[in-house]
């Protein structure tokens, strides 16, 4: 797949920063106790942080500061300039990119863990992310989605969003277990789900691009190896 652009979806702002810090700082406390659960999860999912890490889709970085060790070296791929400011701020540790999921500015096999939470719901195309994703992974890539129609359902609970039947303006995907599980399977031969209402968590690994470049490789070789015989 050539990678290009994707954008924000359609409708979305450029300037954005304040967004995520009104979700974190709410003072509903069955919100805080979802959200406190569901970054536990996160936690769980990714286990012990070793090496590169990469996440993308950072914003302004609170989700990343509870999941991840204070003062983690991160490369934090941001498409908002402003969110991205706000998350260096905040975090101690990161190195910071004005990027487009579509077309990640680095090397493949790049992160040892890679995080990418709350951002495929926002793409119009995230097959293209996630293929890009599983390119720059090296171990075990980290995904985080609202599970819908629960999420939809939470907000018009509490009356949020209501003239859209509780769907975020800049949600333009709606996921289930099963067709996360399908979307990252396309790019990752091994891929676990785990629910966490009204989140979906997903660890993802062995990249297939990895998969294909080592059967090439080892092709290669072998036939390097078959004509020295020869």
């Amino acid at each position: 797949m050539t990678t290009r652009p994707i954008g924000l979806a359609p409708g979305a702002s450029e300037e954005a920063a304040g967004q995520d810090a009104a979700k974190y700082s709410t003072r509903n406390p069955v919100v805080l106790r979802l959200i406190g659960r569901w970054l536990r999860v996160l936690r769980e999912v990714i286990g012990p942080v070793e090496g590169t890490v990469v996440d993308v889709g950072t914003g302004e970085g609170l989700a990343l500061e509870r999941i991840l060790p204070a003062g983690r070296p991160v490369v934090a791929v941001e498409y908002r300039l402003d969110k991205l400011r706000a998350a260096s701020s905040r975090l101690g540790g990161i190195t910071g990119l004005v990027a487009d999921a579509g077309m990640l500015p680095l090397r493949s096999d790049r992160g040892d863990l890679v995080t990418c939470i709350e951002v495929l719901e926002h793409l119009v195309r995230p097959d293209q992310a996630i293929a890009e994703l599983a390119r720059i992974t090296r171990g075990a890539c980290v995904v985080s989605v609202p599970w819908e129609p629960w999420f939809r359902g939470g907000n018009l609970a509490r009356f949020k969003d209501v003239g859209r039947l509780g769907n975020n303006p800049e949600h333009v995907q709606q996921f289930t277990p099963k067709r996360l599980a399908q979307a990252l399977d396309r790019s990752f031969a091994t891929v676990e789900v785990v629910r966490c209402f009204p989140w979906l968590v997903a660890r993802a690994q062995a990249p297939r691009s990895a998969v294909h470049r080592e059967i090439r490789d080892r092709a290669e070789a072998e036939a390097s190896a078959g004509q020295a015989d020869g």
